[in-house]
Order: C-alpha cells, then sequence, then structure tokens
C-alpha cells in the first residue's frame, strides 16, 4: 500500500517542482552557512621574549567578515590596560596606559597594540579582544592571548675591599638580571676554583678560607647576586676570572682582575685608615687643650684683684643718699656744676676741691 502510494507522488511531481526543492535546500544551507560563518570567533596565541627596555607587538585578530559598524578592542592584563571604541568609521580612545600604542591599518583592517619600554614587571600574560556592540548581545570576533616574557642581561663587575682579619677579598657582582636563574663562577689562571652559585671550592687551587653567596630581590622585579672570594694573607701575583652566564646572553661574560691590584689597594687602603687615625687623633687633642687653656684664663679672671687704675676717688652720688645730704649742707646754697658734653673734667673731682675749700682753716 504505502508503495503505491510513493508512485502516486512521484507520477505527481514535476521537473519544475523538483528544482525549487532543489533550490530552497540550497538556500537553507548557505545561510546556515553565513550564520555560522558570522558567529565564528578567531582565537590565536602567541608567544614573546623581549629584552628589557624594548618594544613588542601584540596584534588583534578577529573576524573581518562580520559587520563592524559598533564595535571595541581592549588589551588586558588581570586588569584593563587601554581600550578603543570604533564608531561612525572612526576611532574614539578610552582609558590607555602611556607605554601603550594602539595601530589601526584601514587598508587591511588589521589591529595591534605596541608595547613600549618593557620592565621586568611588564611579564605577563596579556589578552586582547575584540567585540562587536550592535544588536545584543554582545558578540566576540576575535581573542589574542600573548604570553610576554621580559629578560634581563646581568651587568658585570668585580673589585677589591679589605676583610675582617685584614686580607684581601675580592668582589663579582652580577646585577639587574632576569629571571633569576645564573651560573656565576670563579676562575683561577684558568683553572676552576668554585662551582655555579655554591661555596664548594677545588682546595687544590686554593688552600685559603671560603666564597660567599649574597642575592637580594630589586624593586623592579630583577634579582643580583655577589660573591665574595677571600684571598690569602701572603701576596701572591695571580690573575682571577669571574664567569657568568645567563639565559639573556648570548655568550657568557668573563671579567679579568688580578690579585696584585687587590693587594696594592689593601695597603693603601690600611694606610689611609692610620693617616685618618693620625689626624683625628692631632685635631682631637688640639681641641682638648685649647679648651683647657681657655678655662683657665678665665678661672684666672675671676681670682685675681682688679687694678684702681681708672676708678673714679668717690663713689658717685645716689638720689637721696647720705653722702649727698651731708654735702649739701656743708656747702649750704652752693651746688655742684655740672660738666659739659666736651669737657673733660668730672664731677666728682669737683666736689672734693669745694670740700677741701670749705673745710680748710683758711675758708
Amino acid at each position: 500500500m504505502l508503495t503505491e502510494r510513493m508512485h502516486v507522488l512521484q507520477r505527481g511531481m514535476t521537473p519544475v517542482s523538483c528544482c525549487c526543492l532543489l533550490c530552497s535546500v540550497w538556500t537553507l544551507l548557505c545561510l546556515l552557512s553565513a550564520v555560522k560563518t558570522e558567529s565564528a570567533v578567531v582565537t590565536t596565541t602567541s608567544v614573546h621574549t623581549v629584552h628589557r627596555g624594548k618594544t613588542t607587538t601584540v596584534n588583534c585578530d578577529y573576524n573581518k567578515t562580520s559587520e563592524k559598524i559598533f564595535f571595541t578592542v581592549a588589551l588586558s592584563r588581570e586588569q584593563l590596560l587601554c581600550s578603543y571604541l570604533y564608531q561612525h568609521e572612526s576611532w574614539i580612545k578610552r582609558p590607555c596606559k602611556d607605554n601603550i600604542r594602539f595601530i589601526w591599518t584601514p587598508e587591511t583592517e588589521e589591529i595591534s597594540f605596541e608595547l613600549l619600554n618593557l620592565q621586568v614587571n611588564d611579564s605577563g600574560v596579556y589578552t586582547c579582544a575584540v567585540e562587536r556592540q550592535v544588536l545584543p548581545p554582545v558578540q566576540q570576533l576575535g581573542v589574542q592571548t600573548a604570553f610576554i616574557h621580559v629578560i634581563a642581561r646581568p651587568a658585570v663587575s668585580v673589585s677589591c675591599m679589605s676583610g675582617s682579619e685584614g686580607s684581601p677579598v675580592m668582589l663579582c657582582s652580577s646585577e639587574g638580571f632576569y629571571p633569576a636563574a645564573l651560573e656565576q663562577v670563579w676562575i683561577r689562571d684558568g683553572e676552576r676554583i668554585t662551582y655555579p652559585n655554591s661555596s664548594l671550592i677545588n682546595r687544590e687551587y686554593l688552600n685559603y678560607s671560603d666564597v660567599r653567596w649574597s642575592s637580594s630581590v630589586n624593586t623592579d622585579g630583577s634579582y643580583s647576586l655577589t660573591s665574595f672570594l677571600h684571598l690569602p694573607p701572603t701576596p701572591e701575583q695571580v690573575m682571577y676570572h669571574c664567569w657568568v652566564n645567563h639565559s639573556s646572553l648570548n655568550k657568557p661574560i668573563t671579567v679579568n682582575i688580578s690579585s696584585t691590584e687587590c693587594y696594592g689597594k689593601n695597603k693603601q687602603l690600611i694606610n689611609e685608615v692610620i693617616i685618618g687615625t693620625g689626624i683625628s687623633s692631632a685635631v682631637f687633642t688640639g681641641l682638648v687643650l685649647f679648651v683647657a687653656v681657655h678655662c683657665h684664663r678665665l678661672r684666672r679672671k675671676k681670682t685675681c684683684p682688679q687694678s684702681p687704675v681708672g676708678r673714679p676717688l668717690l663713689p658717685e652720688p645716689e638720689p637721696n643718699g647720705q653722702l649727698q645730704t651731708a654735702v649739701y649742707s656743708t656747702l649750704g646754697s652752693h651746688r655742684p656744676v655740672p660738666c659739659r658734653n666736651n669737657s673733660s673734667c668730672s664731677t666728682t673731682p669737683s666736689l672734693q676741691q669745694t670740700l677741701n675749700h670749705h673745710t680748710s682753716p683758711n675758708a
């Protein structure tokens, strides 16, 4: 029965109806493909190894077939770093860090961010997201993940200092390197006497003391490492080398220093300390003597009697005093005549002469 019905349907279908059916199916498949392409999200990953102070570029790949009437692009690393808005065929800048530059190429519609003057603290995972804002909900067009690894070369230097027991000490300093893994070795006349970052010593070539290490973390996230090599107290003429290797270097760094330089500096430092101590002692002794002499003079001034030269013969009359009353009563109506400003006389001798004149028997 079913077979008979199928034959009836086949007889009723014309070539035109078959063609319309095929066109409908093809159109439906195309629409589904277009929708799938429209909603596709471009996802890429990249790795960047950058030397400190250099620049790198993070490309923001996205689906360029979608309508781009109104969309945003944002760069973030744990938090938003830079964002731009595309509207009416122009870009509007949103909050953005000073060391980040936005790049837009109209011909190819490519988007990227340029990160300038990268430092050790800038290492991390960066994400660039492109999103279309119209026709909610928001649609992601592309997500780019970039692993940025900033490396820093060590600055290697050698120097000398005086040890606690008076013997010279060599210093090898590696400063400002990143990452933390670093090899530092002491070499004596071509023979290794220490092992990388270890206090182990080849006693065959160094029969005195040991090696100490000191490491620290800098404020910018980089590292520093210093090794102290104690030299024998007896002067010797030997060439030492500080060998340093790090992942940021194309080849290891070797810095040379002669033992005679350290022994000479140590002797010079001892002489400078002796001279400085002598000068300080002399200055202190002179200061003590000066203070002692000055105090002795002050003590003599207080205990010695004063010379009578220049003192007035009689004390100055006090207002309403007994002496002034007695003198005036003797003189009667006479009063002493005050001296003028330019006169060299004094009231006291005049008063004495007047008293002598009135009290003498001839008067």
